[in-house]
This record gives C-alpha cells, sequence and structure tokens, in this order.
C-alpha cells in the first residue's frame, strides 16, 4: 500500500521523495558492506587473506612450500597479510562512509526545504 496520493500537497511529494532516496543510499551502503572483499598480501606475497567489509576473513591462501619455512613465519605472514585485507577494508569503507555522509547531509537539507524549514 502506497501512502502517495494524487492530492497530497507538493512538499509531501517532495519530502517523500527525499525520505525514498535518503533510504537507498543507507541500503546501498548496507550492501556495499555486507558483499564487498579486500585482499591484502605478506610483503613476499606467499600468502592472502581476504576480509568482507565487516572485517571477517573470508579466505585465506598460503603458497604451497611455505609451511616448510615454520609456522612461526606463517603465523607473521597470515598476519601480515590480514592486517593489509583489513587496511585496505577500513580505507575503503572510510572513503564510502564519506561519501554517504555527503549525500545523506545533501538529502537532508532537500527534506528540509521540502517541508519549508528552511
Amino acid at each position: 500500500m502506497s501512502i502517495e496520493t494524487q492530492d497530497q500537497h507538493p512538499q509531501v511529494g517532495e519530502a517523500l521523495q527525499q525520505l525514498k532516496h535518503f533510504n537507498a543510499v543507507l541500503e546501498d551502503q548496507m550492501y556495499q558492506t555486507s558483499t564487498e572483499s579486500f585482499t591484502g598480501s605478506d610483503e613476499a606475497e606467499t600468502v592472502n587473506v581476504t576480509v568482507n567489509g565487516q572485517h571477517a576473513v573470508t579466505g585465506v591462501f598460503i603458497e604451497d612450500g611455505l609451511l616448510r619455512l615454520g609456522a612461526q613465519t606463517v603465523e607473521e605472514r597470515v598476519n601480515e597479510a590480514l592486517r593489509n585485507a583489513q587496511v585496505a577494508a577500513t580505507a575503503a569503507i572510510s572513503e564510502q562512509q564519506q561519501q554517504v555522509f555527503a549525500t545523506l547531509l545533501d538529502a537532508t537539507e532537500q527534506l528540509m526545504k521540502a517541508a519549508g524549514l528552511t
């Protein structure tokens, strides 16, 4: 059921459009965060770790033969790759959030105009 009617005031229609836009921006951000992945490698590129937008590990690749270097070496390289993946995720998400905040600020200003509050 739609709350829009043909008899609505133009400001109400504009406000509803801005609210829909506001909601779409937030839903898009949530979708991106839940579906994007970020991969980091160790310096030697023998280990790759992939994390999602919530920084949960979704994949680990260890090059064949690396285990012969010992558990401590493998642990250090996995941790390095994990840190690099998390740094990449944090940077990308931070940039996306800045864009979302700017878009939401604009939508809020437009909503206030439509409601006659500015």
